[in-house]
């Protein structure tokens, strides 16, 4: 069996075409890359080089080693991962959300049905949020659309839209809803930590000004002591909520406003079954 150390040394090789370039990328001298680029040969009984000039040149049989070696190290790889996400699986459980507000409201549920487990979750979105789904990085996702996909459970989960909070005094003030436009040459105070929802104003509010804040509590005390708008979630703003010296308004967009869906891989819903049961009776109780 030959060792996984030189399908390394022999892929590195191929991929920078010189034993110095190879040597260099892999912290190790030339001369012992040289010596591992030989062992392989007398492991595998075949010739894998050409020798000519002092220079060592992979030959057609080197070539396919090489393809070969790479894959084997790929697959190592998976094997690792999966084996690792699996283990976690049994102690801990990881959620990757769009935004963090529906985390928040999930956040009890999740504690009724594991809470003798580890429960972390992570901002991402779009599709380093699908690509953890299917690799076992996350066991369950929170996605801002459902999406046609055979490899995922999906199921409907919440609403939340968008609002702009300004001073009484503020040009916008006495206006029952906005637009995107509406907002255009505006500096806004923005919460860096939103998942989507900061694209969302970047994307869609190009003339306006971010004062991003990545501070949370930093953010709040802007809010409260400058001029300056900023936005609000309709979950948390009830009908009787009041922010002294400011309004709430709704931006009548259709991008201001997306409903969530909790996703698991397709093998894993039976797994999750009392969970998303759970979840579907909190949807209809609202």
């Amino acid at each position: 069996m030959i060792e996984i150390y030189l399908l390394e040394q022999l892929a590195a090789f191929a991929r920078y075409g010189t034993l110095s370039k190879a040597a260099e990328e892999l912290l190790i001298s030339q001369p012992a890359l040289s010596r591992s680029m030989k062992k392989i040969e007398e492991d595998l009984g075949v010739k894998l080089f050409i020798r000519e000039n002092k220079k060592l040149l992979l030959n057609e049989t080197g070539k396919l080693a090489a393809q070969l070696a790479q894959s084997q190290i790929d697959q190592n790889k998976e094997l690792v991962s999966r084996v690792i996400a699996f283990d976690r699986s049994l102690h801990s459980i990881h959620i990757g959300a769009c935004a963090p507000q529906p985390m928040a409201e999930l956040m009890p549920i999740l504690q009724d049905h594991f809470g003798d487990m580890t429960i972390s979750s992570e901002l991402v979105y779009g599709e380093k949020l699908i690509k953890g789904l299917k690799s076992g990085a996350y066991h369950l996702g929170i996605l801002r659309e459902a999406i046609d996909d055979k490899e995922l459970f999906i199921q409907r989960y919440m609403s939340e839209s968008l609002f702009i909070c300004v001073p009484e005094g503020h040009r916008l003030a006495k206006r029952e809803s906005v637009k995107f436009a509406d907002l255009s040459g505006e500096r806004f105070l923005l919460y860096q930590h939103i998942g989507f929802w900061k694209s969302v104003c970047e994307d869609y509010m190009q003339d306006t000004t971010f004062l991003i804040q990545p501070d949370r509590d930093t953010f709040a005390d802007l809010v409260a002591n400058t001029d300056y708008p900023a936005f609000a979630s309709d979950r948390i703003v009830s009908g009787d909520y009041r922010m002294e010296g400011r309004v709430l308004i709704p931006i009548d967009e259709e991008k201001a406003r997306y409903t969530f869906y909790i996703a698991c891989p397709i093998e894993d819903k039976r797994k999750y079954a009392a969970f998303f049961n759970s979840v579907r009776s909190e949807v209809i109780g609202r």
